[in-house]
């Protein structure tokens, strides 16, 4: 599947508008080139950089007061480099099952998923990575799935901010 055929609105030879942001296709393209978590999680490091270290040795995500705090492999714990890009999650800031994060109006969900053993071999458990777009939302990690049904996924999601409020998406 090639996401930058997805909109064709092209800005120059390495950049399109997905939704109303400039997205870089280049990491998009790497993330959805493979299925696996682990191009998925070089996407998020290029868009959400941690302050140290890489998604890809994330154990978990929490919510620590109003800020996202990621536990890594060795033990060690860490922040979004730009922790306004946390924006709202779904469930308990202890076990979230979702954590919705925004670059330059564009959000990503990462959605976690503890019980399921097609999981299992991701260190944080996620289950999905998308990203949204101009009334759609596209699976980073489940590309196949999304290409059997429907690339073009329209839902509305509701969040809770990180200060308490209700946050709802609608595509």
């Amino acid at each position: 599947m090639n996401i930058s055929t997805i909109n064709s609105t092209q800005v120059n030879q390495n950049n399109h508008f997905i939704g109303a942001s400039l997205v870089d296709v280049n990491v998009v393209e790497l993330a959805a080139s493979n299925t696996t978590a682990p191009c998925a999680k070089a996407f998020l490091d290029a868009k959400f950089p941690l302050a140290n270290g890489s998604h890809k040795n994330a154990r978990s995500y929490v919510v620590y007061y109003q800020q996202l705090l990621i536990f890594m492999a060795d033990g060690t714990q860490t922040g979004l480099r730009t922790p306004k890009q946390f924006v709202a999650l779904n469930g308990h800031k202890s076990e979230p099952t979702a954590i919705l994060l925004k670059d330059n109006g564009t959000h990503v969900e990462l959605s976690f998923d503890r019980k399921n053993e097609a999981t299992s071999q991701d260190l944080a458990n996620i289950r999905d990575i998308q990203l949204e777009g101009h009334d759609y939302w596209i699976s980073l990690i489940n590309i196949e799935d999304t290409a059997t049904t429907s690339v073009m996924q329209k839902r509305t999601r509701e969040f809770t901010a990180k200060d308490g409020s209700d946050y709802q998406l609608k595509s």
